[in-house]
């Protein structure tokens, strides 16, 4: 816009000197024509006259040409200036070009790393599940057959440990590669964590084409992996298989399926694979959901204790508790130990889970010394496992000071697996714990291979003859005499004798006659809920019927 203005104040600047220098030529003409005709006298101030219309003319012509050059140069002005702001918006749209592409790269980055493993190249998890279900919408209204296969690597964890973690990436990145290979472009292969891998099978003729593409898969990657770091690596696949939507309407569900339907491959030798069959596998389903479930029962309190008298057969006083742990399942409801306690072994998560019940007694006592409640000592549980950890200990200790409670008031029961080598962790662990004043006990003797000699190494202060003697006391001479036998021997060394799974009259009266010291067992009462126990506390003794 400047520049149009002043080209125009140019154009206007030429115009105006034009007039101008036609009217002086007019004037000029005019003023000859007088000199031709004027006396001497007039003809002298006629060129008076005419020098200063000259000097007029000269004046309004050199500010007629300022003009034109002030308008001149301000054009020129006008086009550098223009010149400038082009220059500045093409750098700036250069570099708005050039953050453009680089903000695409960085989401283009940032959405394969949402979306893609890391490892192998395939989708994680999140993309799997996500990609999963719109396919699963499709499936829906669609009259070809879909199948979700599950797998994992059968002794994956032997590689990690013995040739090292490198090695088992590149294994899972070599798996990921063939797992790709063995599939159609329109399939969904994804990597659940670890070396889980899931595989959506879509649009499939017919059911019985699932046999030939798990085949071939179980195959081709059972085939050796060369030159994994210097390492040839064979392995093979656990691969469950389950089909939308008989075995479910949803990814969740046809991946916890498959996932159950590949444990099942495991049990059955591993490298095959093995479809969901829901009345087959109900127990094993169960399992399943009770193993994946169990970390989040422990981080969340689903679990509860329950506790069971151990009564003095002298005057039938309560004077211990037994706690036993139960899982408050919100689909399954009151899970007993045998279903959970072996899962937590095998996961690893008993140390977890021991933990969390020795925290719960000691809050517990805590409660009932807070309600004024007599107390007895309560023992729990440790694993071979937690005997191992030489802070344990320390842990007790410090619960028992969170709580405010004494070592008294608690007791340690262990069974005779941790009861192997006298002089190793577990019996410095022991020999700690009873430093600390806390009762060490040993559960279900008889069912292991320790003997008395052996345990008289350890600073076990109750033995707790195993329930499979006390069924067999009244039906075999052989057991009673050896019932009678274990009771005298540990009164010789010192120890306290508790009988376990009294559920008979006959029962108790033979163990009175060979002189034990407390029974527990369902003949006096059944292990109940916090509340039945307090009501127990406060009545003191169970007299049998």
């Amino acid at each position: 816009m400047l520049q149009a203005t002043s080209i125009g104040v140019g154009v206007v600047a030429l115009a105006l000197s034009w007039v101008a220098a036609l009217h002086l030529m007019g004037s000029e003409a005019r003023l000859l024509e007088a000199l031709m005709t004027a006396t001497t006298v007039d003809r002298h101030d006629l060129a008076l006259a005419q020098s200063r219309n000259n000097l007029r003319i000269w004046g309004a012509l050199a500010a007629l040409n300022l003009m034109f050059i002030a308008a001149t140069w301000s054009v020129v002005r006008s086009i550098r200036r223009q010149k400038l702001l082009f220059d500045a918006l093409s750098h700036a749209d250069r570099d708005k070009h050039a953050l453009i592409m680089q903000l695409e790269a960085e989401k283009a980055r940032a959405l394969a790393l949402a979306s893609d493993d890391h490892l192998t190249g395939l989708h994680n998890r999140r993309m799997f599940n996500e990609l999963a279900a719109s396919h699963l919408e499709v499936a829906r209204r669609s009259r070809k057959h879909y199948a979700l296969m599950y797998l994992d690597l059968d002794r994956f964890k032997q590689i990690n440990d013995t040739l090292g973690h490198h090695v088992g990436d590149l294994l899972l990145h070599a798996v990921g590669q063939r797992l790709r290979a063995s599939l159609r472009k329109a399939d969904i292969v994804g990597r659940m964590g670890g070396d889980e891998f899931a595989v959506l099978v879509t649009e499939l003729d017919a059911p019985a084409d699932m046999e030939r593409i798990a085949a071939k898969l179980v195959t081709h990657l059972s085939q050796p992996y060369a030159d994994l770091d210097g390492h040839e690596v064979a392995v093979t696949p656990s691969v469950g298989i389950a089909f939308f939507p008989g075995d479910g309407h949803d990814v969740t569900r046809l991946c916890r399926h498959a996932d159950a339907a590949m444990y099942a491959s495991k049990r059955r030798g591993r490298g095959r694979f093995t479809y969901y069959d829901a009345e087959l596998n109900a127990s094993d389903d169960r399992r399943y959901v009770l193993e994946r479930q169990l970390p989040r029962a422990i981080a969340e309190n689903e679990l509860v204790l329950h506790f069971q008298p151990k009564v003095r057969l002298s005057d039938y006083r309560i004077v211990g508790l037994e706690a036993l742990v139960r899982w408050a399942h919100p689909d399954y409801g009151l899970v007993y130990p045998n279903d959970f306690i072996p899962l937590a072994e095998q996961s690893e998560l008993i140390v977890e889970l021991g933990n969390w019940v020795m925290q719960a007694c000691c809050a517990q006592q805590a409660m009932w010394k807070a309600q004024g409640l007599p107390l007895v000592p309560v023992a729990f549980n440790v694993s071979p496992r937690q005997l191992g950890d030489e802070h344990l200990p320390a842990r007790v200790s410090a619960q028992l000071q969170a709580h405010g409670i004494t070592p008294a008031e608690i007791e340690v029961e262990v069974t005779e697996s941790c009861l192997v080598e006298p002089f190793g962790t577990p019996a410095n662990v022991l020999r700690q714990l009873e430093g600390l004043g806390i009762r060490i006990g040993l559960d279900d003797f008889g069912s292991g291979f320790s003997s008395l000699s052996q345990i008289r190494h350890f600073p076990i202060g109750t033995i707790k003859i195993d329930r499979s003697f006390i069924n067999d006391i009244r039906n075999s001479k052989d057991v009673g005499v050896i019932v009678t036998s274990i009771i005298t021997l540990a009164h010789n060394l010192n120890m306290r004798v508790v009988a376990e799974g009294v559920e008979l009259r006959d029962q108790l009266v033979d163990l009175k006659m060979a002189g034990c010291d407390e029974v527990q067992g369902y003949y006096m009462s059944r292990p109940v809920d916090v509340c039945e126990t307090a009501r127990l506390l406060v009545q003191k003794t169970i007299i049998p019927a």
